[in-house]
């Protein structure tokens, strides 16, 4: 392992995760890599941003980066407190802010401080009733369902483990309903509550069945993964990775774990991983990872030790290095290198195109690479989607390092009367209006084409990097598009 892993990144912006032996069978480094970077925080990223360091602390701390195990632990405590501000007042969770009405991430919330606490965390009494006191009344008062169970499959997993949930429902859901829990996660959620509670064969059954559908589905494509809403912010990867954690964390051998866990390893290795698949792809690595008995590597010829992972980043000055596997037994060997490309990605898109445009107060169109300090502009925004997919959007828009957000606030129709013909979106699940950049979370399931605008002011003089602006699905990330880069020069 030399230099050259950077090759294709800016001098002194790549890092690098190498990976040994079972934690490499799905790039668990990597991937708790590329959550630790991943640069948006609603309620579910927060969550799926902390939940995997309750199992990989000596992991985490071995790739250097965020510092030692309590530092870790501090990170988790963080998180914890985090989501409890966008707790409502009933005990339920918001994507963005305090709300309700979303029970599968009330759910998931719920169970990433049942973990937590678990695990020796400070979760408070209060909060954690709440949210346990919630999953239970919207369980009560649930109507008779024939489909789209998975929100109660979750909810009833978690009150299972805390002892909360009632035995004969569980029974009921799995002999009378299973056809309801129609995705795999949501059967595999019930046989995990089943399984809490000792009912090993009724919870093998409902593995099976999640097992089933998983083969239904993948024989069933004809091509990638349709770009369809769902609630529980899930894909097909999400939904196998999060099958082998629940079956090895409940004990099971009813579904064929080699099998899943060969097209898991081949999908993790081919795509950009949403949070949902990268947190429960850590969850399946943490319940099926083997020990590392009889495994044997040395590094420049001296015996590796710890958690065989190492983290590298250019600039270091260490020289090559050479890895060796002294074991009896082939081992796993993964590589992910991040940094900032030497090249940039041109304009294009997946799934969607993205354009940004620029005018004048005055509504004329304008051109960001000259303009005299003091300018104040109109950036816009315009997504238009392909196929009319289904998408939890975040559009993002970094400024060039002369300008500055002038008003944090969305322009609206009429808002400026010489761009009255605008017709921006009037609905955004958040907005941030960061000193470097724009953010808005947009949830869109239209085909016709959105408008998002805003005013900046050139404020400091000299030439700068205009970044491209970028739209992505937050759950679906193969699905996104970004603008030209360019140049703007700030003048006196």
């Amino acid at each position: 392992l030399d230099g050259n892993v950077f090759a294709d990144f800016l001098p002194g912006t790549g890092h690098a995760t190498l990976a040994l032996g079972p934690i490499a069978r799905f790039n668990a480094p990597g991937i708790l890599a590329s959550l630790d970077r991943y640069p948006y925080g609603c309620t579910e990223q927060i969550t799926s941003k902390a939940m995997p360091l309750l199992y990989f602390e000596e992991l985490a701390s071995a790739m250097g980066g965020p510092g030692d195990t309590e530092s870790i632990r501090q990170r988790v405590q963080e998180a914890i407190g985090a989501v409890l501000l966008n707790q409502s007042s009933g005990g339920g969770f918001g994507l963005w802010y305090p709300d309700g009405g979303d029970l599968w991430l009330d759910a998931y919330v719920t169970d990433f401080l049942s973990r937590a606490r678990a695990q020796g965390y400070s979760v408070p009494d209060a909060a954690f009733r709440s949210a346990l006191d919630n999953l239970r009344n919207q369980l009560n008062y649930a109507g008779d369902f024939d489909a789209n169970g998975g929100p109660y499959a979750y909810a009833m997993m978690v009150l299972a483990r805390e002892g909360a949930a009632t035995m004969g429902d569980l029974r009921y859901y799995a002999d009378a309903k299973a056809d309801a829990f129609d995705t795999p996660i949501a059967a595999a959620q019930l046989g995990a509550a089943l399984a809490s509670y000792g009912d090993q064969r009724r919870a093998d059954a409902m593995f099976r069945r999640a097992a089933d559908i998983l083969a239904r589905n993948r024989l069933a494509a004809t091509g990638p993964e349709a770009q369809l809403w769902r609630a529980d912010y899930g894909t097909g990867l999400r939904d196998e990775t999060a099958l082998l954690a629940l079956a090895a964390e409940a004990g099971s051998q009813a579904i064929p774990s080699d099998a899943i866990g060969q097209s898991v390893a081949a999908a993790l290795s081919s795509r950009r991983l949403s949070t949902q698949e990268a947190t429960w792809a850590l969850l399946a690595t943490h319940a099926v990872m083997a020990g590392d008995a009889g495994l044997r590597f040395t590094l420049d010829g001296a015996p590796l030790t710890g958690p065989l992972v190492r983290a590298i980043a250019d600039g270091e000055g260490t020289g090559s290095q050479v890895f060796t596997n002294t074991g009896a037994s082939e081992a796993t060997l993964t590589l992910s290198t991040f940094g900032v490309p030497a090249v940039g990605e041109a304009a294009g898109g997946n799934g969607y195109a993205l354009s940004r445009s620029w005018y004048t107060l005055e509504g004329a169109p304008a051109d960001p690479s000259q303009v005299a300090q003091g300018t104040r502009l109109v950036a816009v925004i315009e997504v238009t989607p392909f196929g009319g997919g289904e998408a939890r959007l975040m559009v993002n828009d970094p400024l060039p390092a002369g300008f500055e957000i002038d008003n944090p606030n969305l322009l609206r129709g009429g808002d400026i009367a010489a761009l009255d013909w605008l017709d921006t979106v009037g609905v955004t699940r958040s907005t941030e209006f960061r000193q470097d950049r724009f953010l808005a979370a947009v949830d869109w399931t239209s085909s016709e084409p959105f408008r998002l605008a805003y005013v900046v002011r050139a404020v400091s003089p000299g030439s700068y990097h205009l970044p491209a602006a970028t739209v992505e699905d937050m759950y679906r990330p193969d699905y996104r598009a970004r603008s030209d880069e360019g140049r703007v020069t700030v003048t006196d």
